[in-house]
């Protein structure tokens, strides 16, 4: 079976069950090969608020990771 014939498959089901499955597909990843230090986070957060970082929203994001993908 095809990622997009499992894709299609998925998008039928109903939200509850697609909740559940992608929260099992999350939990049977590795866990990350980095830690964010609480230090790090406050630094970012002082970046943003300093205007020294841009935020983007999560579609921006969504578009950059699927575009790297397409390379």
């Amino acid at each position: 079976m095809s990622l997009a014939e499992i894709e299609k498959q998925v998008a039928a089901l109903p939200v509850e069950e697609r909740a559940a499955l992608a929260s099992f597909l999350l939990h049977s990843l590795p866990e990350p090969d980095h830690h964010v230090s609480d230090e790090e986070v406050s630094e970012r957060v002082r970046q943003v608020k300093e205007g020294e970082a841009e935020l983007i929203s999560f579609e921006e994001l969504r578009r950059g990771v699927f575009s790297d993908r397409a390379r």
